[in-house]
Formats: structure tokens, sequence, C-alpha cells
């Protein structure tokens, strides 16, 4: 006997191969339970082992599929093997697939059509007629739920009408094996009341419903002679919280946040690390890490990335509140355990948020509440409202907006291998990116950071050990921006230099960068922060560039110099760039045995200036390329600022600079990528212009930039008018043509333009030099 299961997603393998291995132990039965991640488009190969095992099933079952170059393959691959099949269950995917499902004298195709056999009225008795008709109606409620959930239009209207809905349907999932139990087991509502129970097993993906659920497709479906012989007992489906609190350490889940504040305060941190950083207060309000986690996970066991993420965060002395999330909406969990309504007198900050109540406006309510978390870490890879479906940035944003937390996401690699991720150039597959990186972003999601994923020889999501110490670590230090005093935080601002060499130092796109950058270190000061602030933008120009610049022949102020031996020492990455660019330290930025980090020590702020990209003659050579590493003195000005300076903050100033164009992959970053190396746990804050979204995109993406956006000036080219528009032209023609006796046309005729116009002879000669 063979059942196949194809699931977008990674939380059903571990779950399907452990009910395999249990029913054949305990009912000796030779069953195979072949399980596929229909996550993203499968290549001819893997669609032909799919196919095999579809031409062979008793039972298949389909959840969650909406990619339509699978679902296009699949939907006539039912219909060939139609008369194999013993039944086909379809749960919660796009409308093509539903109708493919078939139990029995249960076929979706026509049960919603017009199909006389299942609209009769009036050959029953009127009580019967009313149950069917109920039954009916639980069951369009379970077939088109993710479809109606998708077909909005994103308005705030939209967005309340469906969050009502599904609090209807979470209400739904919890009654509905109650309402079962009433429902005839005979007659034309069998197989219907069959697909309700087996809708109920799978909303529930514990161990022990889905080794259920495959037994009850088994039990009722399969004609086998060694199942009629069987006495299987099914249990009910087994009940869990649409929402909780999860923690690896705790001995069951927690409904409330009181009862998982009076455990957790009497634990002691699993944590590796026991320093001074984790003698803190435990849920303390700023140095609580919010994170969202996939219901289905968590339900089925399958938290090995969950719980080493966890753990990690600890280690690193900040607690946690993992809270199961809905599939649909995350604010439920949010508004439940994130945010308390009975704030206490005794909190030392006290940050007024918002009740997220929606009106019908769209708008949220101002009651005063306070905020249990100082930053919030979506690791559902879903939208925050709207799950895999559809997208409410709208609803989204107002709720985040009123929250006035941090909000990133982070990626599990969900539908990818962890072995096809290490060795793509691009990194995350199109799926993976627009679900997990793009739709997070429009609701305003940072920290696109990859901590985990399956491994191709696994059944079940692991933990990318390194890359969660890496998470933790940017964590800590976000949220020593928000607890220290200001007095204490060191900050560096970085300024470009591109094209290199060109005394472009200090420029960006639409952007006076050293009134800019003078403004922003007044206003630092005055907000308590250590500045030494030069008495004007010339000034601060004046330092900058100048100093002891002549001295070692640099473009800029030298404000350390970092010999070979402690750039070795601090940077672990030296060996790997030696092969491009020779011995350290190289030929650019350095003197003699040392690197040259070009800067402005200003109190406790540092303003440097971010060395070129190396290849003069094609400074764009190393854009996003393939192979390749920075050159050292690059290396070092990042490990300076990191290792050195220890700054708390980096604020790259203007559009744009060199650290995000380094080579690596394209979104997903590994720890070979070099911008991934280079910004380290460093915070990133981007000062980019407004106007250039795509590749203030690529700074989130690939440096773990939070943007603060600048508007473009009211400006546009003058040009010229009148006689001043013809000289103009003639130049033009001056330069382009080759005839020599055109040549002294135009030169008479320009000299002719030029005094009419009261140029003096020097500025044409001058002009003509040029045009020459």
């Amino acid at each position: 006997m063979q059942v196949t299961v194809l699931y977008v997603g990674s939380s059903l393998l571990a779950p399907l191969k452990n009910a395999e291995r249990e029913i054949n132990r305990e009912y000796k039965l030779d069953l195979r339970v072949a399980a596929y991640n229909f996550g993203s488009p499968l290549d001819q190969l893997e669609w032909g082992a799919v196919d095999h095992d579809l031409a062979v099933s008793d039972i298949v079952v389909v959840i969650h599929v909406m990619d339509g170059e699978n679902a296009a393959r699949l939907v006539p691959a039912l219909e060939r093997y139609r008369e194999r099949h013993h039944a086909v269950v379809v749960i919660n995917c796009m409308p093509e697939l539903m109708r493919s499902t078939r139990m029995g004298s249960l076929d979706f195709g026509r049960f919603f059509g017009n199909d006389s056999t299942y609209n009769e009225k009036g050959r029953k008795g009127e009580g019967e007629q009313r149950t069917f008709g109920r039954v009916v109606r639980l069951l369009g409620t379970a077939g088109s739920w993710i479809s109606r959930q998708a077909r909005g239009n994103g308005s705030s209207g939209d967005s309340n009408k469906r969050r009502r809905g599904h609090g209807q349907y979470l209400k739904l999932v919890d009654k509905l094996p109650n309402i079962l139990r009433f429902v005839p087991t005979a007659g034309r509502l069998r197989d219907v009341k069959n697909y309700l129970y087996l809708f109920c097993y799978f909303l529930q993906p514990t161990p022990r419903n889905i080794r259920s659920m495959i037994l009850f497709a088994l039990k009722h479906y399969v004609p086998h002679e060694r199942l009629r012989k069987l006495k299987i007992d099914i249990p009910a489906p087994e009940a869990m919280p649409s929402v909780a609190i999860y923690h690896p350490d705790a001995p069951k889940l927690f409904e409330t946040f009181e009862a998982y504040r009076k455990w957790y305060s009497g634990r002691m941190p699993k944590s590796k690390v026991q320093s001074s950083k984790s003698k803190q207060i435990p849920l303390d309000a700023e140095s609580t890490v919010g994170l969202l986690l996939m219901r289905p996970q968590v339900v089925s066991k399958t938290t090995k990335h969950y719980d080493a993420l966890i753990h990690a965060i600890e280690g690193e002395g900040l607690s946690v509140i993992p809270a199961i999330s809905t599939l649909m909406d995350n604010r439920e969990a949010c508004q439940k355990f994130f945010i308390d309504t009975s704030p206490s007198p005794k909190s030392k900050v006290q940050r007024p948020t918002s009740n997220i109540q929606a009106t019908d406006k769209g708008q949220l309510t101002t009651d005063k509440q306070q905020s249990r978390v100082s930053q919030i870490v979506s690791l559902t890879g879903f939208s925050f409202v709207g799950g895999p479906a559809m997208n409410d940035s709208l609803a989204a944003s107002a709720f985040l907006t009123n929250l006035n937390r941090p909000y990133r996401s982070a990626v599990s690699l969900d539908t990818q291998s962890i072995e096809a991720w290490n060795e793509s150039l691009t990194g995350l597959n199109p799926i993976q990116a627009g679900m997990q990186i793009a739709i997070p972003e429009i609701d305003g999601a940072t920290e696109p950071f990859v901590y985990g994923g399956i491994s191709a020889k696994d059944v079940e999501p692991v933990a990318l050990e390194d890359r969660c110490q890496r998470l933790a670590r940017r964590l800590r230090r976000a949220n020593r921006l928000r607890r220290a005093p200001r007095s204490e935080l060191k900050l560096a601002l970085v300024l470009f230099c591109f094209p290199p060499n060109k005394g472009n130092i200090g420029t960006a796109a639409d952007l006076d960068v050293f009134p800019s950058v003078w403004d922003a270190l007044r206003r630092l000061k005055a907000d308590g922060y250590d500045v030494e602030l030069p008495r004007s933008s010339e000034e601060l120009r004046e330092r900058l560039l100048g100093g002891n610049s002549e001295i070692f022949g640099a473009t800029a102020n030298v404000a350390y110099r970092m010999d070979a031996d402690e750039y070795r020492r601090l940077c672990p990455y030296v060996d790997e760039i030696e092969p491009e660019w020779g011995t350290a330290p190289g030929r650019i930025n350095s003197f003699g045995n040392e690197l040259l980090i070009q800067g402005l020590t200003l109190g406790k702020l540092f303003i440097g200036v971010q060395p070129t990209f190396g290849y003069e003659g094609d400074p764009m050579r190393l854009m996003m390329a393939r192979g390749g590493a920075p050159h050292h003195g690059f290396m070092a000005f990042y490990t300076y600022l990191s290792s050195l300076l220890n700054v708390d903050a980096v604020v790259h100033v203007g559009t744009h600079g060199a650290l995000e164009f380094m080579p690596g992959k394209q979104v997903g970053l590994s720890g070979a990528c070099w911008p991934d190396r280079l910004v380290g746990e460093l915070p990133n804050i981007y000062i980019y212009s407004v106007n250039n979204p795509s590749e203030g995109s690529i700074a989130k993406r690939r440096s773990y930039a939070e943007l603060i956006s600048y508007l473009t000036p009211p400006m546009e080219n003058a040009g010229l008018y009148r006689e001043l528009a013809s000289l103009k032209e003639l130049l033009l023609a001056y330069r382009q043509t080759t005839d020599e006796r055109e040549r002294a046309r135009l030169f008479d005729a320009i000299e002719e333009s030029s005094r009419s116009l009261n140029f003096a002879d020097s500025r044409l000669r001058s002009i003509g030099a040029r045009c020459l």
C-alpha cells in the first residue's frame, strides 16, 4: 500500500515518516508514505519521481499547493491515474486542485457544481435535509477558506472582514470535531464527514493526528484484504491551542502570558554563556525579543531550528517570548502575548503603544497599553497579515506603527534544501525570495537572515548554528541601541568615495553630504550623544580631508594605522583575500607594513571614509561578482569599526557605497558572502535616497540595512536660453565635424557669437580647446 503526500513546507515530513514506521510496526503492514515538498517548481527529474509515486498510490493527499506550475502538472496527473487512486484528498489548495478531491461518492468537481446527485431536494425528511445543508456549508468553509482569504483587494475594510472571518474559522477549527460527532455516518453524508475528519486531523498536525489521518484514509478507502481483517481504532482529533507560547525547555504550551511568566521567572537560563550580560530581569520589556513561530512546526514537533535560535538569543542575555502564530494573521498572537493591558508602575520605561483592535475605518484604537517586547522577529516566512494567500500591508503597517517596535523577518529554508542554497550563486530560489523576503519587506520587515532549513538528507528542519549565533548577536546589539544611555553609545558615520580617486569623498546622489552630516552631529549632541561638534560643515570638511593626509599620501586624515600582524589577528578572512590582492597589507590604503584607516574621531563618534572598490580602471568589477574578494584596505576598515573601535552602530551616509555590492549571493546571504562578513554584527543604518528603491532593496537584503529615506531636492537642470543655446549647438557641431573647411567656418561663427555674447578671447580659446 502507498500514500503520497504533496505538501508545501517542512513541518509534515518527519511526522509522516514516523507515522509510516509506527503503522507498519503496530499493524504489520507493508505501507510506504512518499512525501514531497511542493514549495517550488520541480525539475524534470524531481517530477519524474513524483509521477512514478502517483502512478502506484492508493491514497493521494495534497495540501497548501498554490504554485501554478506544480498545479498545472498535478491536475492532469491526478486525472490520468484516476482509476488507480482510491481517494484523492485536497486541502487548502488553489481551486483547480480543490476540484480534484475524490473520496468514495464525494467528488468536489461535481459537488460544487450543478449535478443533481448532490443537489437533490425533498427526497428525504426535512430534518435530514437541514443536517445535510449544515454539513455542506461546513464543507464549503473548509474547501474554500484559502481562496476566500485571497480574494480581497487589500483595503482596510477587507482586512477587517478577513480578520472577523479568520476568527470565525479558528472557532470552527476548535468546534468542528464535536460537531462531527452528531453527523450521520451513513448515506450521502458519509464521505463528506470523512473529508471533514481528515481536515480536522490536518489542522492539528500533531504526530498522533498525522498518524490518525493516514490510518483513517487507509481504513475507509483502501479495499485491501489485510486492512479488512484488522481492528483499527482511530482516536478523535487531538486539539491544540490556536495561539500559545512555546519554549523548548518547557513541559507544555502556555495559553496565557501570566502562566509563561511564572514558569520563565522560576527557571535558570539554559545558556552556554553565563556572564554579566545575562544577569537581568527575566522578561524585562526592554530586553525581551518577541518571536513569531509557525504553528504547524510547533504542533508537529519539528522545532530544532527554532530551539537553537531561542537558546542562542538567551545566550546573549536577552529574554524571549516565542509565540505560536496562526497561519493567516499574526496580530492575534501579538495582541495576546506581546502587549500588556495592565502595565506595572515599577516599569523603568513606559512607552505607550495602542490597542490593536481594528475599527471600521481600518485604524487602530488608542487605549494606552505597554509592549512586553523590545523587538519582534517573525520566523513564519509569510506576510504579517494574510499568510501565504495574500498580503494586507496596510493592516500590517497600521498594527506595527502603533506597536512601535522594530520588526524583523528571518528566513528558514523550507522550499529549497540547505545544500541547494549553499551551492547557489543566487541564494534563495524565486519562491523563497518572493515569500520570505519581498512580501515581509512590504510589511516593513528587515534583517532577512537565513538561520535554518531542511537538509536534502533529512526530514525536518535543522538550525544553522553559526547563523543562529550571528543573528542573536545582531539582536543583542540592536537592543543595546534602545537600552544604553546615549552618552555611552559609539557611532560610526561612513562617507563614500565613488568614483574612486576623483575628488569625490563625501558625495552622494541628491545629497549635500557635509552640511547634512554636520547637522546630524549637531542633533546627536543635542540628544545627549558624546560628540565633538566642529564650528561649521566647512571646518568638518577641512579636518576630514586635511589633517595628516599629506604625510601618508592619503586622500583623507588617517585616524588609525593597523599593522599587518594586528590585521591578521583581528580578521579571520585574510587568507581568502590574499589570492586576489597579494600578501597583506597590499598596495591600497597602505603605508609600509600598515593599513590606513581614514577618518576623524569626534568624541565617541567616528566619521570614516569607505575605501575604494580597488579596481581603479574598472571600479564596478566587484559588484555582486561570483568570485573575488574586497581588498585588504576595505576589509581592514570594517574590521577596525567592529573589533577595535567597537562601535554600537554604523551609519552609511548617502546613496550609495560599495559594501552591499561586494561578492556573494544576491539574496539570502551565507557566512561566505562578503557583505555579511564585512557588516558582521553591526546594526546598519543607511541614509538612502527615496527615489532609488531598487538599490535600496539591495542595501536591505545584502547588508541588513535599516533605511532612512531622504527626499530628492526640488531642482532640475536650468539649461541654456536664446543665443547661448545657439552657441552650444555651434560648439557641438565644431566638435563632431571632421571636415577642415567646415571647422574653419564654424570657428568663425563661434568667434562672432562669443563676441556678441561678451565672452573674452581667453574664454573662447578655453572652450575651443575642450571641444578639440
